[in-house]
C-alpha cells in the first residue's frame, strides 16, 4: 500500500581534518566561534605538476617552515596543490607575498571548517519515520523517503560499491556497523586524519550517526536499518572530537580518496556532512577532480536557514555538476527551520528532523563513553592525590591541588589548577597520571579516554592541553587543546590511538596562560571522573540537522548504482534528482521543488532526462556494475 507524499530532508554534519605531524594546529575550543583560520598556513595551487621544491624552498625560509604537497591531487590537476606552513607571518601578509607570484593559479587561508550539527538530547524512539512514515507521534503519513517499497526493489549494494564518509570517524565495533566496513590493507577500515594514522575511531558520534542512516546492517534484529542494508563504509577521519579541522584537512582527506579510487576502489560517493561560509578554490577543484573520476559528492546544505543562493555554504554551493546539495525536511514534509535553501544552489531536501528532539528528530547509530568504576582506569579524585604529580616549568607556581566543588548541583571533589583564587599570567604547570596504564592487549578494540572539565579561561590565550605518553611519561604528546568555556562543565571523550596502546599508557595536562590576563578575572580549570576504558557498542541516538538529511542521499545514491550497475555518475545524479517527489513546502527552495524518492529512483521507467538547471549532464566517468539477487522484502527494526 502506497502512503501519501513524502519528501527528503537533509542534515549537514561538518566534518573536520586534523593534519598530519608536520602541520599539527591543536583547536581551541572556543563557545565564541574561535578562529577563522589557523594562522600563518595557506592553501596554494601552483601552475605545473612539478613546483614542491620551489614551494619548499619558499617555505623553508623561515624557522620550521614547511610545504606538504597533495600528491593524487596535483597528479591529476596537473598543477601543484599544496598547504604552506611559514611561521613569524600572519595569514594576511602570506596571501599578499604569494599573489604576487604569476605562477599562482589560487591561493587562500587555511580556514577552520566546523560540523553543520544540530543534536537535542531527548529521549530514544525506535520509529524511523524518515524511511516510513506512519504519521507517528503527530508526523504524516508519507513524509518519508518511501523505503519500504524500494526496498521490495532492492535492499543492498553491490559488494564492491564503496561510500565514503568525511567525518568524525565510525564506532568501528558498533553492532549494528561493523559487518558493513569497508577494508583495505591490513584490515584497515580507512584513516584518520586527526591523529595520522590509519585507525579512524569515531570520538565524537557525529559520524557514527551519519554512517548508520546510510548503512547500519538491515534485517539482523538488532538496532536500526540504514537506507543500504549492506554497503561498504570507508571512514575518512578530519574532524577531531570537537568537531572541528581545517581546509587543510579537508584537502587531505580528497587526497587519501582519490588515491583509493585511482588504486581500484570502487568509491560511488563522498558523503561531506561539514561546511563553512568561506570558498576555497584548491577544494573545489579537488571535489572537481574527483567528479571525473567518476566520485558523487553529496553535500549538506547548511543549518543556518539561509538563502544559499545569495548567502552560500561550502562544500555544497560550489555549483559543480557531481554535487548534490541537500535541505532538511521535518516530520511532516516540511522545510526545517535551520536547514539552508536555495532554488538555483540546493537540489532536493531529505529527512532531517526537528531540533525540538523526541520522535521529531532522526534516529541512527552512535557511540560515547563514560567513565566509571571498573575501567581501565578511573579516578574520581574521592580517594585524594594518589595516582597524580604535580610540577610547574619556570617562573610558574605549582598551584594543583584538589577541591570540593560541585557538579549539577551536587558536591564532587576535582583537580583545580588555582584553588579558591583567579589563576595568575605566565603560568605553565602540570599534572599527570604517577601509574602506567597497561593497553598492550586492546588491539582492535575502541578505547577512549574521558572525563568531566570545567573551563574558565580567556580564549585564545590561555589553555589547557590534554597529553599522552606510551613510555610511562619518558615524553608526551598535545593531544587536545581547551581555551575559554564559559566556567561550565562539560563531557569531554576522545580515542586513544594505537600508537599509544603500550603497556605503559598515560596521561595528564599542561596548564599555560599568557601575560595578558591582567585583571585575574578567569577562575581557570578545573577536572573530574577521568577514565580509560572501552566506548559503547550498542547505543543509539536522535539527532537532528542537514547533516542527517544528507545520508539519507547518499544511501540512495549507493543503491541506484548498484541497481543500474552500467550506469555513470551523471546518470545516477539525474535519477534520483529527477525522481524526486514534489512537496509544496519545498517549491522555489530547492532546484527540483521535492525531496528524495528512493522508490522512484530505482524504477527502471524513471526519466533519468535533464530537466533544467535540476538533471545530470555533468562529464563523469562511468564504470560498469556487477548483478547481485535481491534480498527479501525488508522487515522492521526491532525496537530497542
Amino acid at each position: 500500500m502506497r502512503k501519501p507524499s513524502r519528501y527528503c530532508v537533509v542534515v549537514a554534519a561538518p566534518l573536520l581534518l586534523i593534519f598530519s605531524a608536520i602541520f599539527c594546529p591543536l583547536f581551541a575550543e572556543d563557545a565564541s566561534g574561535g578562529e577563522k583560520w589557523i594562522e600563518g598556513e595557506v592553501i596554494v595551487t601552483y601552475r605545473g605538476s612539478d613546483a614542491q621544491e620551489t614551494l619548499q624552498q619558499g617555505a623553508s625560509s623561515a624557522d620550521g617552515g614547511s610545504a606538504r604537497v597533495f600528491g593524487s591531487l596535483s597528479s591529476a590537476s596537473g598543477n601543484t596543490v599544496a598547504v604552506l606552513r611559514i611561521p613569524g607571518k600572519s595569514t594576511e601578509e602570506l596571501l599578499k607575498e604569494f599573489s604576487a607570484d604569476p605562477n599562482m593559479i589560487s591561493i587562500s587561508p587555511n580556514y577552520v571548517i566546523r560540523l553543520l550539527l544540530r543534536t537535542p538530547n531527548d529521549p530514544r524512539f525506535s520509529e524511523q519515520w524518515g524511511l516510513y512514515n506512519t504519521g507517528q507521534s503527530g508526523g504524516t503519513g508519507g513524509a518519508d523517503i518511501s523505503a519500504p517499497q524500494a526496498w521490495d526493489l532492492r535492499t543492498s549494494a553491490l559488494s564492491d560499491r564503496v561510500v565514503a564518509i568525511l567525518d568524525t570517524g565510525i564506532a568501528k565495533n558498533h553492532e549494528d556497523l561493523r559487518a558493513n566496513l569497508w577494508s583495505g590493507p591490513g584490515g584497515s577500515h580507512g584513516y584518520d586524519f586527526v591523529q595520522n594514522d590509519d585507525d579512524p575511531e569515531d570520538d565524537h558520534g557525529h559520524g557514527t550517526h551519519v554512517a548508520g542512516i546510510i548503512g547500519a546492517v538491515g534485517d539482523n534484529g538488532s538496532g536500526v536499518a540504514g537506507v543500504a542494508w549492506n554497503v561498504k563504509l570507508m571512514a575518512v577521519k578530519m574532524l577531531d572530537a570537537d568537531g572541528y579541522g581545517t581546509s587543510a584537512m579537508e584537502l587531505a582527506a580528497y587526497n587519501w580518496v582519490l588515491a583509493r579510487k585511482q588504486a581500484g576502489v570502487n568509491i560511488v560517493a563522498i558523503n561531506a556532512s561539514f561546511g563553512d561560509s568561506n570558498p576555497v578554490q584548491a577544494s573545489k577543484d579537488a571535489i572537481e577532480t574527483l567528479g571525473r573520476n567518476g566520485i558523487l559528492f553529496i553535500a549538506a546544505a547548511g543549518n543556518d536557514g539561509a538563502n544559499s543562493d545569495s548567502t552560500p555554504s561550502y562544500p555544497a554551493s560550489y555549483g559543480l555538476t557531481n554535487i548534490i546539495s541537500v535541505a532538511a525536511t521535518d516530520k511532516n514534509d516540511r522545510l526545517t527551520s535551520y536547514s539552508n535553501y536555495g532554488k538555483n544552489t540546493v537540489h532536493l531536501g531529505a529527512p532531517g528532523g526537528d531540533t525540538g528532539g523526541g520522535a521529531g528528530a532522526i534516529l541512527s547509530t552512535w557511540t560515547g563513553y563514560t567513565p566509571r568504576a571498573g575501567d581501565l582506569f578511573f579516578d574520581d579524585m574521592e580517594q585524594g592525590k594518589g595516582n597524580w604529580i604535580t610540577a610547574a616549568e619556570g617562573a610558574s607556581q605549582n598551584l594543583w591541588d584538589i577541591i570540593d566543588t560541585t557538579r549539577s548541583g551536587v558536591p564532587t571533589k576535582a583537580w583545580s589548577d588555582s584553588p579558591g583564587r583567579h589563576y595568575p599570567h605566565n603560568q605553565r604547570t602540570f599534572l599527570r597520571l604517577n601509574r602506567d596504564i597497561d593497553l598492550s592487549g586492546t588491539s582492535g578494540e575502541s578505547i577512549m579516554f574521558g572525563m568531566q572539565v570545567r573551563l574558565d579561561l580567556e580564549s585564545g590565550s590561555d589553555f589547557l592541553v590534554l597529553q599522552f605518553s606510551a613510555d610511562g611519561g619518558a615524553t608526551w604528546r598535545d593531544m587536545h587543546s581547551f581555551t575559554g568555556g564559559g566556567d561550565t562543565w562539560r563531557a569531554f571523550i576522545t580515542s586513544v590511538p594505537p600508537a599509544f596502546r603500550t603497556n605503559r599508557f598515560r596521561f595528564g595536562f599542561r596548564f599555560e596562560s599568557d601575560s595578558s590576563n591582567l585583571i585575574f578575572r578567569y577562575a581557570g580549570v578545573q577536572i573530574d571522573d577521568t577514565g580509560v576504558g572501552r566506548a559503547e557498542t550498542s547505543s543509539y541516538n536522535r539527532i537532528a540537522g542537514t547533516s542527517m538529511a544528507t545520508p539519507f542521499v547518499t544511501g540512495a545514491t549507493a543503491l541506484v548504482a548498484s541497481h543500474f550497475p552500467n550506469d555513470g555518475a551523471a546518470t545516477i545524479r539525474s535519477r534520483i534528482l529527477n525522481s524526486v517527489e514534489k512537496v509544496d513546502a519545498l517549491r522555489d527552495k530547492v532546484s527540483t521543488g521535492g525531496r528524495l524518492d528512493l522508490y522512484k529512483a530505482l524504477q527502471t521507467d524513471s526519466d533519468i532526462g535533464d530537466e533544467d538547471g535540476v538533471g545530470g549532464g555533468c562529464s563523469l566517468s562511468s564504470s560498469p556494475f556487477a548483478l547481485l539477487l535481491l534480498l527479501p522484502l525488508f522487515i522492521f527494526p526491532r525496537r530497542r
